[in-house]
């Protein structure tokens, strides 16, 4: 990322323990010099071990006008460094745009897409699983996505291994053979696990469910991925970036469009999951996290549901959906609709609809 913010300013960033009068350039990842949540007085930046030698140098952003910062953030500082041992930011400079996906088809699409836990805490009947696929029977979408978790390793009744005669493997492909004989032939079945399913790997990137059903209308996708349908490519995580992230980001000033803000991180650091060091409930694998868990181009739409209250936005022209939980509260899901025009944001349709 560094070289890649180099080569989009024109600019050589210089060693950020250097000891600078001037103006410089500098680039790097922030961390928190403390345990705990950083906070404004605690902000480090971690320099990169080919210009820097992995050094740290403390940050003041008492001179920057508006900030938004999370550990892991790659970012790239211009401002003065007078001894040595504290950087004065007065400007971050731009972060490298993703090249935008152009759509190949102008064929409509329908699709509804849901997240898990797919049972109440109180039982595993399935029920708000079953009325959402009473809709897709109703108004036959052409693709269905579903995210983990399936069968929720927090659920009071999976913990206790309290799920009849069979085990945590078998009811989780029941569910998914069930999903599968439930929906009409004409729509197109997603399934994208979660590392909260008990009968799945824990770890991230995860790959796809190793279930024994194959069916051309049938998708096991690993988490995260990206998928292309009709020409227009969706991007999604079932891991809860966004909640992970409002826990640890510091900004200023308030006030700002928080949620947009949160699934910008994403598109400007091009990358599912930016945070560094990952939330306890994220395994991260890192050697196939660079393989498989960075943008190679922005997405058309981007899926990130979350336990924080869901939302569709324009975020730097990628349309970001977080459809809540179909088990969670009330219970919602999303039904997308895209024309098909090169412009995404404005042929797209989303409603999030209470299950």
């Amino acid at each position: 990322m560094g070289e890649m913010l180099a080569t989009h300013h024109g600019v050589q960033f210089e060693n950020l323990v250097k000891p600078s009068q001037g103006e410089c350039r500098v680039v790097g990842r922030v961390c928190c010099d403390s345990t705990g949540k950083m906070n404004a007085s605690s902000v480090v930046l971690e320099g990169s071990l080919d210009v820097s030698y992995g050094k740290r140098v403390s940050v003041d952003l008492r001179a920057l006008d508006k900030y938004a910062l999370f550990p892991g953030q790659i970012v790239a500082f211009e401002g003065t460094n007078p001894s040595g041992r504290k950087f004065i930011p007065t400007k971050i400079l731009d972060p490298v745009p993703l090249k935008k996906k152009v759509i190949t088809s102008d064929k409509p699409v329908t699709i509804f897409g849901a997240c898990g836990p797919y049972s109440s805490q109180d039982s595993l009947s399935y029920e708000p699983l079953a009325d959402l696929l009473t809709k897709v029977k109703e108004e036959l979408p052409d693709v269905l996505i579903l995210l983990g978790p399936f069968v929720d390793v927090k659920h009071p009744q999976v913990e206790k291994c309290d799920v009849g005669e069979m085990t945590l493997e078998e009811l989780f492909e029941s569910q998914i053979r069930h999903i599968q004989q439930n929906i009409p032939d004409s729509t197109h079945l997603v399934i994208v696990p979660s590392q909260r399913d008990a009968a799945c790997n824990f770890v991230y990137p995860q790959p796809p469910p190793d279930l024994k059903i194959s069916s051309p209308t049938v998708t096991f996708a690993a988490d995260p991925c990206v998928l292309e349908v009709n020409g227009v490519s969706l991007a999604m995580t079932s891991s809860d970036v966004l909640f992970h992230l409002s826990s640890e980001e510091i900004s200023h000033p308030p006030g700002s469009d928080r949620m947009g803000r949160l699934a910008g991180h994403l598109l400007h650091q091009q990358t599912f999951y930016p945070l560094h060091p990952s939330s306890e409930d994220v395994n991260i694998d890192y050697p196939h996290f660079i393989k498989h868990a960075f943008f190679e181009s922005k997405p058309n739409i981007l899926l990130i549901p979350s336990d924080l209250r869901y939302f569709v936005k324009n975020v730097q022209d990628t349309v970001v959906i977080n459809p809540g939980k179909l088990a969670k509260g009330s219970g919602t899901y999303f039904k997308l609709y895209v024309k098909g025009s090169e412009q995404i944001t404005n042929s797209t349709f989303v409603n999030i609809v209470k299950i």
